[in-house]
């Protein structure tokens, strides 16, 4: 703890003189404080250039995959009655579709009962229930003979859902109903009665409803589902179908040019994420004080280039096709990444193998991309994972030398305290000396 020792005697602002010889022993721990700041931005420019060239690559293993590039689309007509989702597989080309039957569940439903909850109402014994060739006996006794109940038994069937109606009937309104889960004609519903020889009332199940496939017809050939959901007969097309159609509706499908683009797009705007971070943490300006983190680091110098020259290598992937360039795709004086649509458009239309195999060939732009992004943010030897652990290693060391300035700051404060303190008195002394001295010698003149 400081305190003041401002001269009494001396006259002299003794906690100034201290204040300024600490402030300018203290200069070193200054400057390594100012090199921890320095460091620390760097550190954190850093992490944001590793956490965007991480982006790059996902995006760049967003369209490796053949399917996943070659994005398609369906064209029809505004009909309700089916929906279709393209995969990146679709065979290109004309398909008319027309719906004849949808999938459905069988439900069956028993006649009608004054009572739903009393016991007895059921006749008692054996219950078989069979639903798509499975067989379930259920034992009916005094302890489950209500309507209630035995729709809670038929409901603990797995596929199966029972429950009692109330039709709101003057008389009998209590029905029993029981669904299958399942649509597709393999998916019946069947009871066997006859093993309910006990008293109360056998039921007597009716089919309210079928169980039943989905039929449709693709370019006049019949095709069956059990579901209303139709993905195996056309590759690449996932076929949803909601209602019947009185005739066929034509369904183009076709490349999707602008959702290619688009995706392609979204690589060049991640690369450009990239360049526009390193061009930010390399702001210098002299007369206003300003010098970014990056500013004459060559480690972010040769991550730059490395990347650049993968953009700008030629590649054998394709037969006509050999660089980003020549499909429309160039650096600007930024930096930045461009796209030259109509150049694009052409080489999609004249050499679209080419384009497809520049990003997703193991001999292409992107897997050339992605093992040269390996080399820089690989977790374990990256360069630039690497550089950021050297820079918090020597942030650790620097913390520790300000430590150690701190205490000699403190010791040498303290020492010049205690000198000053110790002058204080040594002139108090003398002044005290001083004037005994006067008064003697005033009066032995006397």
């Amino acid at each position: 703890m400081s305190f003041a020792v401002d001269g009494i005697v001396s006259g002299m602002d003794t906690s100034a003189l201290i204040n300024a010889m600490v402030g300018v022993y203290s200069i070193p721990r200054d400057m390594l404080e100012q090199d921890i700041v320095d460091i620390e931005a760097k550190v954190e420019a850093i992490a944001g250039l590793n956490n965007r060239i991480e982006d790059f690559e996902e995006a760049l293993e967003a369209i490796e995959d053949e399917d996943d590039f070659r994005v398609h689309k369906a064209s029809y007509g505004d009909s309700d009655a089916f929906e279709i989702t393209v995969e990146g597989d679709a065979v290109t080309g004309s398909y008319d579709i027309q719906i004849d039957a949808l999938a459905r569940a069988e439900l069956e439903v028993t006649q009608g009962f004054s009572d739903k909850s009393s016991k007895g109402v059921i006749s008692e014994g054996t219950l078989v229930v069979t639903y798509a060739g499975t067989a379930t006996e259920i034992t009916v006794d005094s302890s489950n003979s209500s309507l209630s109940s035995l729709a809670s038994e038929i409901d603990d069937i797995e596929g199966l859902t029972a429950y009692v109606l109330d039709t709101g009937a003057d008389t009998e309104q209590y029905k029993l109903v029981v669904q299958g889960e399942d649509t597709g004609e393999d998916n019946t519903i069947s009871f066997d009665t006859s093993g309910l020889t006990g008293g109360g009332t056998v039921p007597s199940f009716t089919e309210n409803r079928s169980a039943q496939s989905a039929s449709i017809q693709i370019n006049g050939i019949e095709i069956t589902h059990d579901t209303n959901s139709i993905s195996s007969a056309v590759p690449g097309l996932d076929i949803t179908v909601f209602h019947t159609t009185a005739s066929a509706e034509q369904v183009t499908v076709s490349l999707d040019k602008e959702a290619i683009k688009e995706n392609v797009q979204t690589v060049l705007d991640a690369y450009g994420d990239i360049v526009s971070w390193v061009n930010a943490k390399s702001s210098y300006n002299a007369d206003a004080g300003i010098k970014g983190p990056f500013v004459g680091e060559t480690t972010v110098t040769r991550v730059m280039r490395g990347l650049q020259s993968v953009i700008s290598d030629n590649y054998t992937s394709g037969t006509d096709l050999d660089s980003l360039a020549v499909m429309g795709i160039k650096t600007q004086t930024s930096g930045n990444l461009s796209m030259d649509s109509d150049v694009f458009d052409d080489a999609m239309d004249e050499y679209l193998d080419d384009v497809v195999a520049m990003f997703t060939s193991a001999d292409g732009f992107a897997a050339a991309m992605k093992d040269k992004i390996d080399v820089y943010i690989d977790p374990i030897d990256g360069s630039l994972v690497s550089f950021r652990d050297s820079l918090e290693e020597r942030v650790d060391s620097l913390e520790d030398q300000v430590a150690t300035y701190e205490y000699r700051i403190e010791r040498y404060e303290s020492r010049l305290r205690s000198q000053f303190s110790a002058m204080e008195s040594l002139l108090g002394s003398m002044q005290g000396t001083s004037s005994y001295l006067n008064a003697y010698l005033t009066n032995s003149n006397d």
